[in-house]
């Protein structure tokens, strides 16, 4: 991976950004900085953490695949044409988990 921060988007709708802290296999743990775009969505993120917290597996399920549903990309900022599909990403407050 040759970057260190990533554009998170929803289609063409900058949600923010994520800067990496530590590469905790198979998790990448990550700063995260919201963009204008974060309040479309931020609810998913939170309802996600919210059933991870009630170890509800359906209720888990449910909210892992509506985040998943937002088909999320993680664009480099390093000007290269890197582009990660995450396929679990976890975002509160200002911390991002991803993994691919």
């Amino acid at each position: 991976m040759s970057s260190q921060s990533w554009e998170l988007k929803n289609g063409a709708t900058l949600l923010g950004v994520v800067s990496l802290t530590e590469i905790d296999q198979p998790w990448f743990r990550c700063e995260f900085t919201p963009s204008k775009g974060w309040g479309e969505v931020e609810y998913l993120f939170q309802e996600q953490a919210d059933a991870v917290d009630s170890g509800d597996q359906q209720r888990m399920m449910e909210a892992i695949g509506a985040v998943r549903n937002l088909q999320l990309k993680l664009q480099s900022q390093a000007g290269d044409d890197e582009v990660i599909t995450p396929i679990m990403i976890q975002i509160r407050g200002n911390k991002a988990n991803f993994r691919y």
